[in-house]
């Protein structure tokens, strides 16, 4: 029932209001904005309880669980090692998932802050209708597990089906703002208020 989230594959941290420690990514300020700029979701993650959130880890993976946590720095951290046993390399990279929304929700912006210190993949998943049903948007720059590379999928069952990539990562260290817009069946995303692409795509439309 969840429709927005972060991704963190292998040593990734994702966050959402500032975040930053070792091999992390971090998420600043997760917003999402419905129909007349109304407000869906504004965290900052000022409750290290985090009850409105749910974790999901991918089945197939190894070094789990995952340990997603609110630390004393005020930044959300994920601390395991998480990652995929098997999807790795052919274009799955399993790894662990953090979300909240509502299952109404169709046509909204999403807008995250992340800062990775790490060479592995993270990224955000929209739509997401259960942990077999969503969309997702990576970020990988390890160059041992398939990166550089910027991917937009489509997730059904196991499989992920390539909507579009690009043969580029990140910068590690560097702030990035990630915007994802749904509007219907057309998705766009942009880095840093760069357009990366705008698609076409009717699988989820909540």
């Amino acid at each position: 029932m969840m429709t927005a989230s972060v991704f963190s594959h292998r040593r990734l941290l994702t966050f959402l209001n500032r975040i930053c420690t070792h091999s992390v990514v971090c998420a600043a300020t997760l917003v999402l904005c419905g129909c007349g700029n109304s407000v869906l979701l504004d965290e900052r993650f000022h409750d290290a309880r985090l009850i409105n959130w749910t974790v999901v880890d991918d089945p197939d993976t190894i070094e789990g669980p995952s340990d997603w946590r609110v630390e004393p720095d005020g930044w959300l951290h994920q601390r395991s090692n998480i990652w995929g046993r098997r999807g790795d390399f052919i274009g799955r990279w399993f790894g662990t998932y953090l979300v909240a929304g509502d299952a109404g929700w169709e046509d909204y912006t999403l807008s995250v802050k992340a800062k990775a210190i790490d060479d592995d993949g993270f990224g955000v998943v929209f739509r997401y209708q259960d942990p077999e049903h969503f969309y997702r948007l990576l970020f990988l720059q390890d160059g041992l597990s398939g990166g550089p590379i910027t991917r937009l999928d489509m997730r059904e069952g196991s499989n992920y089906t390539e909507l579009w990539s690009v043969a580029r990562g990140y910068r590690l260290g560097a702030e990035m703002v990630i915007d994802v817009k749904v509007a219907g069946d057309v998705i766009e995303a942009l880095a840093d208020g760069k357009q990366l692409f705008e698609v076409k795509d009717g699988s989820y439309r909540r």
